[in-house]
């Protein structure tokens, strides 16, 4: 039997609805026919240019990404514009791209129990709750399967998330508890503190955020770092649901930020 696009959005109704996405969001089908037939799957974190000729090619006629290509109102296409000439070679290219964002991140084995899972976390639940329901969330808390001081803790986050610079704040003697959420997540760090966790691991923080808790360490971990455990998450779990169809990870690391080191601080 052929696979659409349309047989995708399906799977992903099932393990992460649409319905749950946030109000801001643009999550879904942005390009291409859901009656598209699926040769191959390429799944990410950004659409990027790299990105699409690794899909041209891997002859994958299918993007799943994580964040949306188009996020806010596009007023006009120009292919004399970063976004517009990508757009233009999506569609000349006749591939498709579905994104899966915040539905993904409020969803039971998603981004964030995915991170949890990286991380080693033990008996991961839902850190907050999607309104009244109790199938979909944001964060997750679990605990480590051995106490860490705080040195061993941060070093042991940079080592499962390869990256060789944290932000945090805070003292804690010893981690046990951790609460972790993908990408952007600092509103729920109150909510981290209450449930108990030692550690909260997310993105995005601001200076002034970090005033706000203390007696329990705030990680800044970077946001393509918590979040691209999902891409091959997605790749082994579309593999096992479409196994007629060739699905592949991207190799391309999208993220725009880099860290530098001064060696001189460590003589």
């Amino acid at each position: 039997m052929k696979v659409t696009v349309d047989h995708i959005s399906e799977f992903f109704e099932h393990w992460a609805p649409f319905s749950t996405q946030a109000e801001y969001d643009n999550s879904g089908l942005l390009i291409g026919s859901p009656n598209l037939t699926v040769s191959g799957i390429l799944t990410c974190l950004d659409v990027t240019e790299a990105v699409v000729d690794e899909a041209l090619s891997l002859k994958c006629n299918l993007i799943v990404a994580h964040h949306p290509l188009i996020f806010r109102k596009i007023a006009r296409i120009n292919p004399d514009t970063s976004q517009g000439s990508l757009l233009y070679k999506l569609i000349q290219s006749n591939i498709a791209v579905l994104a899966v964002h915040t539905n993904l991140d409020a969803a039971s084995n998603g981004v964030s129990f995915v991170l949890g899972d990286v991380l080693g976390l033990q008996n991961a639940q839902f850190l907050h709750f999607h309104d009244a329901d109790k199938t979909h969330g944001y964060g997750v808390v679990g605990q480590l399967d051995k106490p860490l001081e705080k040195s061993a803790f941060l070093k042991h986050v940079s080592q499962r998330l390869n990256t060789p610079s944290i932000r945090f704040s805070g003292d804690v003697n010893v981690v046990k508890t951790v609460a972790v959420c993908g990408g952007t997540g600092v509103s729920l760090a109150s909510k981290a503190q209450r449930s108990g966790a030692d550690a909260y691991i997310t993105a995005d923080i601001k200076y002034h955020e970090y005033f706000d808790i203390d007696k329990m360490l705030l990680v800044d971990a970077g946001h393509y770092e918590t979040e691209s455990p999902i891409i091959q998450h997605l790749q082994k779990k579309l593999s096992i649901a479409f196994e007629t169809v060739t699905v592949k990870a991207t190799s391309v690391v999208t993220n725009p930020m880099q860290s530098f080191i001064n060696p001189d601080f460590f003589k």
